[in-house]
């Protein structure tokens, strides 16, 4: 097969799968009126790969290896620093085209990619279960979620500690066929839409949790697994301006693994505690990397929705403003600076290219930590307008839309549609129910803000600074 088309994909998800939503089962995620749009979303996927347009195709299909069969780019190991740019630059393009992340192959080859990597240490069946799964998804072309974060319970204790043993996923039988597993993950994006389900430990397991150091893969409809999903948006509302950019939302998703069975060939780790941080770590670091490049054509947008409305609102070349684009530039600049020197420099681990661990998490957390004032300088420019504009039905309406036609107007450069158009956009990016989904996921997707600053701290060459310092103060050791 290797590579699927569009309606390939949507035909694979009627597979009786166990999905919860808003206290109902799901019958058929295709036809669901939330779901259905996540679906589309993660379809989007498989258009860009159906493309007709040899340049496009170029971006997001490559060549296997082996077969010389086309596959999905997102399945070619990278192995070079090439390869890492041409896979953000795949990311960012998807977003570019299809309005938004399809979040169908990105984050379950982050994981794939670091259990390659970890499994070239633990040798033997391991890393020939994890280069099998590689050929068996080169070939079936799914789409596939990472669940990595577990329910955790009491965040003081560790997993063995927990009041319920069940708070993190765990072996709890070896059978001579493969194991069965228990326990939960949480925020697990695209989910309900996703053929494969990824699982890989969240973080250092001790010796005396070897039953939690476990990583997997089990089709999303296998016997045992319940997904309870979080609404995201559904289309565009009748109250919304149209625009040219689609809506394409996404579903998370609690997973509930409840006495799942998984067979020998599709586990990549099975009580090497010791290991457990590598995956969990290198895992972090193909995902940073995977967000940074995602986050990029995000913030251009919300960036050009800044200058947008300071030009709709005739003050762009005011000087306090001109002082917030300078910094709304600055930051995004930052941003694409450092994830083209993350892939430009990566670290090799058994002929994997991983993107450096370093500039990675420093491109994460300049992203995280200064959005909040990133969002705050482009509500600033734009005006309270963006939550208080009348909608698209009173414009609509001939009783109201002369009023709003007279006072609504801007600057000369764009008509009073055009500039509620741009509002439109703006709050939707900037004080909606979407944007305040962005900030929370901004400061706790990929990892918090912390483990960032933790593994900053274990890259960087804090003991050159230092003895750099006291060779300048005349202290020798």
């Amino acid at each position: 097969m290797a590579l699927r088309t569009a309606e390939e994909y949507r035909a694979s998800l009627r597979d009786g799968r166990r999905v919860y939503l808003m206290g109902r089962r799901v019958d058929d995620v295709t036809t669901h009126p939330i779901l259905k749009e996540a679906v589309e979303t993660v379809a989007q996927d498989f258009v860009l790969a159906e493309s007709e347009d040899p340049r496009i195709r170029e971006v997001f299909v490559a060549q296997d290896e082996q077969t010389r069969q086309p596959i999905s780019r997102f399945f070619k190991t990278p192995a070079s620093a090439e390869d890492l740019e041409r896979r953000s630059e795949m990311i960012a393009l998807s977003i570019r085209l299809t309005g938004g992340l399809p979040f169908g192959k990105d984050i379950g080859t982050d994981c794939l990619n670091a259990i390659r990597s970890v499994a070239g240490t633990l040798g033997g069946a391991y890393r020939e279960r994890a280069e099998e799964y590689l050929r068996h998804v080169k070939q079936t072309d799914p789409a596939m979620c990472g669940a990595v974060t577990d329910a955790k319970g009491d965040r003081s204790k560790p997993p063995s500690q927990q009041r319920h043993p069940d708070y993190y996923v765990h072996v709890v039988d070896k059978q001579k066929d493969g194991i069965v597993v228990k326990g939960c993950k949480l925020h697990i994006t695209s989910a309900p839409v996703a053929n494969e389900i990824v699982v890989l430990p969240t973080r250092q397991m001790r010796e005396d949790e070897a039953d939690y150091a476990v990583s997997f893969a089990v089709p999303a409809n296998a016997p045992g697994i319940t997904m309870i999903c979080r609404p995201g948006r559904g289309e565009r509302t009748e109250y919304e301006f149209p625009g040219g950019l689609p809506i394409r939302p996404l579903s998370e998703a609690m997973i509930v693994f409840d006495n799942v069975f998984v067979p020998w060939e599709r586990v990549f780790m099975c009580g090497q505690w010791q290991m457990s941080m590598m995956l969990a770590y290198t895992f972090a670091t193909f995902h940073r990397f995977t967000a940074i490049s995602y986050k990029i054509p995000v913030v251009e947008l919300m960036a050009g929705c800044g200058v947008a409305m300071a030009e709709a609102n005739g003050l762009r070349h005011a000087g306090h403003i001109r002082g917030k684009l300078a910094e709304l530039a600055a930051y995004v600049e930052t941003l694409k600076a450092l994830a083209r020197a993350a892939a430009r420099d990566p670290v090799l681990s058994d002929g994997i290219a991983v993107p450096n661990p370093l500039i990675t998490n420093m491109a994460k957390l300049h992203f995280a930590e200064n959005y909040h004032a990133f969002v705050q300088r482009i509500q600033d420019i734009a005006g309270g307008i963006i939550t208080t504009a009348p909608t698209y039905k009173d414009w609509t309406n001939p009783d109201t839309r002369a009023y709003m036609e007279h006072y609504l107007g801007g600057s000369e450069r764009y008509t009073t549609q055009e500039r509620l158009q741009l509002i439109e956009l703006t709050h939707r990016f900037i004080a909606s129910a979407e944007a305040a989904h962005m900030e929370v996921t901004t400061v706790h997707a990929e990892g918090s803000m912390e483990a960032q600053k933790m593994m900053i701290l274990m890259e960087a060459p804090l003991d050159e600074y230092l003895h750099a310092a006291e060779r300048l103060a005349g202290i020798t050791r």
